[in-house]
């Protein structure tokens, strides 16, 4: 059993088929890359790190895994210990310091002190702390099947700071980006979304959202824009007439 780190934090066991991995396995997992690199990981005894490469998409940068390895990683990564290697290609040690368990206990305590690390770096920087109350306030749902962050929004919950700063015109622009070319035909209503996470908001809260959204455009005097969001805003209102009833509400819990 491998573990695959992916960009946005996230980690997952991956199994062989059989005892060990095959080639088209490995290839598999990085289907969507150019081309397929491995990292003998030097200070992880036994370790292979397996890696896509050739996008590089800065939206894919995979902190923790390359502070892990040491090399810039633009996609998520798979770690495996060699007992999971195919003996014939001859790419493992003669002896195995570490037994699976341990490299899988070692793995998982690995990552989780890296990424503690990176968030101990944000949160102590000068720039974070004084820039926190003007960010969106969002509330981490869970994740979606393909390995995306889910979150909700809640305008009620957002900072004074954040309303009358500079951040939330950008917050703005993004969502308004996106939505105009995302039209939302069912719940829940979708702000943003990205290769990295998903954005969501309450059905009842929808209205108050875009609102704000219309009065700050109206203050910028984007007049376009605001007419685009009166049109979402009309559609929106013809999908509520149309829609099922729900059965529950998202329920937001943070994780």
């Amino acid at each position: 059993m491998g573990v695959c780190v992916y960009s946005n934090g996230i980690s997952e066991d991956y199994r062989p088929s059989n005892l060990v991995f095959t080639e088209q396995e490995l290839v598999s997992i990085f289907a969507e890359y150019n081309y397929i690199k491995t990292i003998r990981v030097e200070n992880l005894i036994n370790t292979w790190c397996i890696f896509g490469e050739g996008n590089n998409d800065p939206t894919e940068f995979n902190q923790i895994v390359s502070d892990i390895v040491g090399e810039s990683i633009f996609s998520h990564a798979l770690f495996i210990h060699d007992s999971e290697i195919n003996p014939k290609w001859n790419a493992t040690d003669n002896i195995l310091y570490k037994s699976y368990e341990e490299f899988i206990i070692m793995m998982k305590r690995v990552i989780e002190n890296t990424a503690m690390n990176i968030l101990n770096e944000i949160n102590n920087t000068e720039e974070y702390i004084n820039k926190v109350d003007h960010l969106p306030i969002l509330v981490t749902i869970g994740t979606t099947e393909d390995k995306r962050i889910l979150f909700g929004y809640n305008p009620d919950d957002q900072t004074e700071e954040f309303y009358n700063h500079e951040e939330f015109y950008k917050f703005s622009q993004k969502v308004y980006n996106y939505i105009i070319e995302n039209k939302q035909k069912k719940e829940p209503f979708t702000i943003y979304a990205d290769k990295k996470a998903i954005i969501i908001i309450e059905t009842e809260k929808i209205q108050k959202f875009l609102d704000t959204l219309l009065e700050k455009f109206k203050n910028k005097e984007d007049y376009e824009i605001c007419t685009h969001i009166t049109e979402i805003m009309q559609h929106w209102a013809r999908v509520k007439k149309t829609r099922k009833p729900r059965k529950g509400a998202i329920q937001q819990n943070k994780i």
